[in-house]
């Protein structure tokens, strides 16, 4: 099984059609993107119907979020050969279309998905804690479904040759020492790292870093600061042990061909076992 998660940042200049078709050539089961807005979803939706991807979901088909949803709105979709059944969880977070869950539907079993983009920090420093606040929430739970969580996660800043995390709660002083950053450095340290980290003790481990090691080193993300360009690894995948990931990669040949300012992340799976209850989901409408 595989998966391609990409942060396409609402179309970037258009490559909607140049997107799909390269994400195409992947062919993965199942596809999540952030960064969709509303005034392109049913474009990205002919294209990878195109593509044989028939269920599709996204943000905007929700009506509790057409109130305050616009053309330029920014959601999440995710697309799959197999069907796909909404999920009713719920995540506490302050603009909901910015997470989005489903059940996949496929030979491996029964599989929860869930796919986010967590807003900069720069202008939204309270709503940042709160999205990775209450997406912690919803996903530190025990799980009888394997699960996948992946996205544009806007961390870390950094991670160290020995595999040490710094978060956009710490900073580095001129000696080189890592600190906390004073006032909301602690509260912003600890809900990053809880995603980064705590995840893992609910069966939820970043798929990169278990496939590649500590020491891998690869930035989705180049942003530039002070006139200092940085890579950052933004994009992530994590998953339940049961779906053994045995390859993850960044593609970072569409990035360099500008279809987007993201590198997509690609994980392949060979399960080793997914339990099945289909009375359970039989309740929720197949998309």
């Amino acid at each position: 099984m595989k998966l391609v998660s990409w942060n396409v940042m609402g179309g970037y200049g258009g490559h909607m059609s140049a997107q799909v078709e390269a994400l195409g050539e992947r062919k993965p089961d199942i596809i999540a993107l952030q960064e969709v807005t509303a005034g392109v979803s049913p474009i990205y939706r002919e294209h990878l119907q195109r593509h044989g991807y028939y269920s599709i979901i996204d943000s905007f088909q929700f009506a509790r979020y057409l109130t305050r949803l616009h053309s330029n709105s920014f959601g999440e979709m995710i697309a799959s050969r197999w069907p796909l059944i909404t999920s009713p969880i719920h995540f506490d977070v302050p603009w909901p279309e910015k997470v989005l869950s489903c059940f996949a539907i496929g030979p491996w079993g029964d599989i929860q998905v869930h796919t986010a983009h967590v807003p900069k920090g720069k202008s939204s420093d309270v709503r940042k804690i709160q999205t990775l606040e209450g997406i912690y929430k919803g996903l530190a739970i025990k799980s009888q479904y394997p699960r996948i969580f992946c996205g544009d996660l806007g961390t870390p800043q950094e991670e160290t040759a020995d595999g040490t995390i710094v978060t956009w709660g710490q900073k580095r002083k001129r000696t080189g020492e890592i600190v906390l950053q004073k006032y909301w450095g602690q509260k912003w340290d600890t809900w990053e790292r809880n995603i980064l980290e705590g995840l893992a003790q609910f069966d939820l481990a970043d798929a990169y870093r278990k496939v590649n090691g500590p020491q891998a080193r690869e930035y989705s993300f180049f942003e530039v600061e002070n006139g200092r360009r940085s890579g950052r690894r933004y994009d992530h995948v994590f998953a339940s042990a049961s779906l053994n990931p045995v390859e993850c990669r960044y593609l970072h040949g569409l990035r360099e061909r500008r279809l987007s300012e993201h590198s997509p992340i690609e994980a392949v799976f060979d399960p080793i076992i997914a339990q099945t209850n289909p009375s359970q989901l039989a309740a929720f409408p197949i998309r």
